[in-house]
């Protein structure tokens, strides 16, 4: 099981940052080219501030769950540095559980209301493009959140333990 879960973890990296550089790359190129195009060539470009803002989101979606795995997103440890190790250990545990939870409560909520979005054919305003494609972001980005989450969890309850485990059995036989 620990193999399968560094596997997805590897697999889940390697689309995020892939993923992320090219919403990236692409909203640079694009408000980039709108720049060029007024003031320049005096023409603006109306779907240039749409699509930029909807890359931006997906940027923002995905890059989230990169946050989850190196742990940059902010948090509050006054409360969690009272508690002994193994204390820390299962605030961490709670932490990861709970954040897992809400990321499956916002699939929940985001995939009906995608498929409400879908069956009604709504489309973005300069763009003309299905609105979904733009909202789909919440529900994936919550997605691979949650496969974050359920990694990081596992890791803290199997893999650190046995690695510590390994640790210690090392020392027994070096000393």
């Amino acid at each position: 099981m620990r193999k399968v879960v560094k596997k997805v973890d590897d697999i889940l990296t390697k689309i995020e940052e892939n993923l992320v550089f090219l919403f990236m790359l692409g909203m640079l190129v694009i408000v980039f080219a709108a720049i060029v195009n007024r003031f320049i060539l005096k023409e603006s470009l109306p779907w240039a501030d749409e699509l930029s803002r909807y890359l931006m989101i997906w940027s923002v979606m995905i890059g989230a769950s990169l946050g989850v795995k190196t742990s940059i997103h902010i948090g509050i440890d006054a409360v969690t540095n009272l508690f002994a190790p193994r204390g820390q250990k299962v605030l961490l545990i709670i932490n990861y559980v709970l954040s897992f939870a809400f990321c499956i409560t916002l699939l929940a909520i985001g995939i009906p209301f995608m498929l409400t979005l879908i069956e009604t054919n709504q489309l973005s305003p300069s763009l003309r493009i299905p609105i979904y494609l733009a909202y789909g972001s919440v529900p994936i980005g919550a997605a691979f959140m949650a496969i974050r989450y359920f990694c990081l969890a596992y890791n803290e309850l199997f893999v650190n333990k046995l690695s510590k485990q390994v640790e210690s059995a090392k020392e027994v036989h070096a000393g």
